[in-house]
């Protein structure tokens, strides 16, 4: 990715448990905003994506204003996944996106531009052959390899300003049409985990196979839905009880109403009746969210997580990475933390130490190469984790 924020140029390779660690303003919530923004311009499309954070001026690079006016500079996406049938490690599906905008003005204290973009879908459609989708302005262009050969034919225009990823998945199956679901729906499915503790304690209407929301507003259906698969929903009471002290069982209330809805209530060691959500603290409220989450059977390909320590005990980061690295199989994580406690658990492969150059204002992600953190993790020889080593600055992502 190039100029999208104080992420000038970063390079990232993500396993299946990733955690960014670094000092305020390194660019770890920027890296988190781009996987947001990939989301939003999928399910909403470039431009509203673009005006929702402020606008391109506040989005590029330190609002550079190259050449002597602004809108010179364009970002830069390019991710590499393995989503459709026949990908595989050599050969990844790619997506690439540039945008640019020209004639900038201000309006209403905003810049605004009308927005110029490219696009490239590389995947292979069966075996032995491979795709590309091009895509500049309003020109699209369907190029397939078959052996040494290679044809290219035109598919649908599309307005100059419009993502290919909202559009092109109306594409018949036999032009990728299957193949560029696939990638918007990776992009679509992105879940930014932020949790809105007074909306997660109210009750939530009830559905057959909800998704549970990305600020978690529907806990209580999510939980209750949970709870069809008895076993799996005892291990997520049992982590409960040990991350909420005096916590003996999850309880359900219906709640009358237009729709059916359903409330969480706890029974607690030593107190007669059940304390509602409404009543929890905010630490109880996260940790219920934050195992519903681990415990989705259904989750998107990758989820993020910024502070996910926040409104945890260190006593109970063990069972955290132990059920994060367990969650991972069924979905990425990227998350984010400033705790050394945490971080002594992790391997030198989960760890992304993140930093910023103070000369240029760009963030440096890796600023630690997983190699190098491994190499000094074993001369510690146990006698530091990877949080002390992290916490004394010798691996950097420290505030300096």
């Amino acid at each position: 990715m190039k100029n999208y924020k104080s992420l000038r140029d970063v390079t990232v390779r993500l396993g299946p448990l990733n955690v960014l660690v670094g000092p305020n303003g390194s660019g770890k919530s920027n890296l988190l905003d781009l996987i947001q923004f990939l989301g939003d311009s999928v399910r909403e499309d470039l431009g509203p994506a673009v005006d929702k954070r402020g606008g391109l001026g506040r989005l590029l690079f330190r609002e550079e204003e190259p050449d002597g006016g602004p809108g010179g500079s364009r970002i830069h996406i390019h991710v590499k996944a393995n989503v459709t049938a026949h990908s595989h490690e050599d050969a990844p599906d790619e997506y690439v996106l540039n945008f640019s905008g020209f004639g900038f003005r201000r309006f209403g204290g905003r810049d605004q531009s009308f927005l110029k973009r490219n696009e490239q879908f590389t995947f292979k459609r069966v075996k032995g052959r491979g795709r590309r989708i091009t895509i500049n302005g309003s020109k699209v262009d369907l190029r397939e390899t078959h052996g040494e050969k290679t044809t290219t034919k035109s598919g649908p225009s599309l307005r100059s300003d419009s993502l290919g990823l909202s559009t092109l998945p109306r594409l018949a199956d036999s032009s990728g049409g299957d193949e560029v679901r696939k990638v918007a729906e990776l992009f679509s499915t992105f879940r930014v985990f932020d949790v809105d503790a007074r909306a997660a304690r109210l009750p939530s209407a009830v559905s057959a196979n909800p998704t549970l929301q990305a600020d978690a507003s529907n806990l209580a259906a999510f939980l209750n839905y949970l709870r069809q698969d008895e076993e799996n929903f005892e291990r997520l009471q049992e982590d409960a009880r040990a991350i909420v002290p005096g916590l003996v069982r999850i309880h359900f209330r219906k709640v009358g109403g237009a729709e059916e809805a359903v409330a969480v209530e706890l029974e607690e060691s030593g107190l007669s009746g059940h304390t509602t959500l409404a009543e929890a603290s905010f630490g109880t409220v996260r940790a219920l969210a934050l195992l519903a989450l681990l415990y989705d059977p259904q989750p998107p390909q990758l989820t993020c997580v910024e502070e996910i320590d926040h409104g945890f005990h260190p006593y109970v980061f063990d069972r955290l990475v132990d059920r994060l690295r367990w969650a991972s199989e069924r979905t990425q994580f990227l998350i984010a933390t400033h705790s050394p406690s945490l971080v002594n658990r992790l391997r030198a492969d989960e760890l992304i130490v993140c930093e910023r150059n103070m000369e240029t204002g760009e963030s440096v992600i890796p600023a630690a190469d997983p190699e190098d953190v491994r190499a000094m993790e074993e001369r510690a020889d146990g006698r530091m984790g990877l949080g002390e080593l992290w916490f004394t600055g010798s691996l950097g992502g420290v505030p300096r």
